[in-house]
């Protein structure tokens, strides 16, 4: 099963017509919100808690823990039960029963939570979770393409970690992404205000251009030379 979802393609999972639309909300967000409900069931269950109980080591209310465990969690209550279990955040909020990811997962730091809607409008990723702080800072997001996923959470309150766009457009990291049609991926980031860092150009067997997204993170997207 892909990053995505069975049977997804390996590229752009999206028709592009569809990209303006924003965020998508599909049956696998469902299936994994359930799948995130189940954990903290067995969770909880394996530590012989019962809901109460945790409602109360989490100091939330039992109605919350009975939420959660259908799977619908704020980010606030994310936190509040992994404390109280005594396990990551990450634990709780995997996609899939081991996790979901491939064996490399990028984990980027954005400042702003509408960079995530950026990141589906414009490059056509795939938002399939998202958690937001009471404060805006994003507490943990995931987005794919195809098989791939790249994590997102907010910088360190206490700076060591932040965005490029924060020093000044350094950037000290960048992916490359398979994408089916490098050239129609490039109009359409183009069109929709992408920062092109370098067009589309042959090098080495691929097609390929360079962009970078609004909090200064380097994409380079490619497709295969015939």
């Amino acid at each position: 099963m892909s990053a995505c979802g069975r049977g997804a393609p390996r590229s752009l999972l999206r028709p592009w017509s569809t990209w303006s639309d924003g965020i998508v909300r599909t049956r696998e967000v469902a299936v994994q919100r359930r799948s995130a409900g189940a954990r903290v069931r067995r969770l909880r269950e394996r530590r012989a808690l019962t809901q109460e109980q945790l409602a109360e080591a989490a100091g939330v209310a039992v109605r919350t823990v009975q939420r959660a465990e259908d799977g619908s969690m704020s980010a606030e209550t994310v936190t509040a039960l992994a404390a109280a279990l005594e396990v990551p955040v990450e634990t709780l909020t995997a996609a899939g029963e081991n996790g979901g990811y491939p064996q490399v997962t990028p984990m980027l730091y954005y400042a702003d939570v509408r960079s995530l809607d950026w990141l589906v409008r414009v490059f056509g990723l795939t938002e399939r979770m998202r958690y937001v702080a009471p404060d805006g800072r994003i507490e943990h997001a995931e987005l794919c393409l195809g098989e791939g996923v790249v994590m997102a959470i907010g910088p360190s309150e206490a700076g060591a970690s932040t965005t490029p766009a924060a020093l000044g457009g350094a950037s000290t990291q960048g992916l490359y992404v398979m994408v089916d049609d490098v050239d129609k991926h490039y109009e359409h980031a183009r069109e929709h205000g992408a920062e092109i860092i370098t067009g589309p150009e042959n090098a080495h067997g691929h097609r390929r251009y360079l962009a970078a997204d609004p909090e200064g993170h380097h994409w380079q997207f490619w497709s295969a030379l015939p």
